[in-house]
């Protein structure tokens, strides 16, 4: 009899920890600890493991907007752009239904930061007030490099860039009407006095050591010459050499020009994206 009663109140037991367990996690699991739990994650930049808890929640309430933003948000933080087109199936309703300006813009900067072609780009910049819209449409020509379209872009588009995003209107004005190097002229120059086409370039230590390396050989070669005539071995070596040195003096000038212009546009591509990137 005794050892009846200690089963029944064993089982009770258990049936107890079963059911306050269960509510326990239940609670756990629940909307406002889930957002809770998932914000924690993108805010401490775990974000692999924040868009799988947002992955969890946008499954269990998928018709809830500010889940689908934030996953599409952690989407972009941790640089997933596999997940680019689901984003856009993601964030469509939100975009096209509740009329979610902050949704679209999310989409936008998605499509920036993975530099994407996207053929709903402007479909949805085109929801934009007129300052956003510019400034999403010349970043997506910036990041593309469609260096072109940006310059067009900038000349049809002044008065709201200059207005809302003037930065990046200066930068593109000033990129279009930047003065590049003619590799031709640096190659010319060189053949005139070596190394002028390089500090043309601006890359002046090199121009002296190409000037100082072809000189100092010419006027050895020439010494020797004029002491032993064209029997002068040194005459030939030197000579050799300084003709070396000029030839490889007049390839390394139009390299140079090359280089600075690639430099230049570099330089410009960093510039713009600082400005595109550091506005999200």
């Amino acid at each position: 009899m005794i050892l009846s009663n200690k089963k029944i109140i064993f089982s009770v037991f258990i049936n107890l920890f079963i059911i306050i367990s269960g509510s326990a996690q239940q609670n756990l699991l629940d909307y406002d600890n889930s957002l809770k739990f998932a914000r924690y994650l993108k805010a401490t930049r775990q974000y692999p493991f924040a868009s799988e808890e947002f992955e969890r929640m946008n499954f269990l309430w998928p018709n809830d907007s500010s889940i689908t933003f934030e996953l599409v948000q952690t989407y972009r933080l941790n640089n997933q752009c596999d997940k680019l087109d689901v984003s856009f199936e993601t964030l469509q309703k939100n975009i096209f239904e509740y009329n979610s300006l902050t949704s679209a813009k999310e989409y936008l900067r998605f499509v920036l930061s993975c530099r994407s072609e996207s053929k709903k780009f402007f479909e949805i910049s085109a929801l934009l007030q007129s300052g956003d819209k510019c400034f999403y449409e010349l970043g997506y020509f910036w990041v593309n490099q469609k260096y072109d379209s940006a310059f067009d872009y900038c000349q049809k588009n002044e008065d709201p860039l200059k207005s809302n995003n003037k930065g990046l209107f200066q930068l593109t004005y000033n990129f279009e009407h930047e003065k590049y190097k003619s590799p031709a002229l640096a190659l010319i120059m060189s053949a005139v006095v070596p190394g002028s086409g390089k500090a043309y370039s601006k890359r002046f230590g090199d121009a002296f050591v190409s000037f100082l390396f072809v000189s100092t050989n010419a006027f050895a070669s020439y010494r020797a010459f004029s002491k032993r005539g064209t029997k002068s071995v040194n005459g030939w070596i030197f000579g050799g050499l300084a003709f070396s040195f000029y030839t490889a003096n007049l390839w390394g000038s139009e390299k140079a020009a090359k280089r600075y212009n690639s430099d230049l546009r570099k330089k410009y591509q960093n510039n713009a994206e600082n400005i595109i990137y550091n506005s999200f």
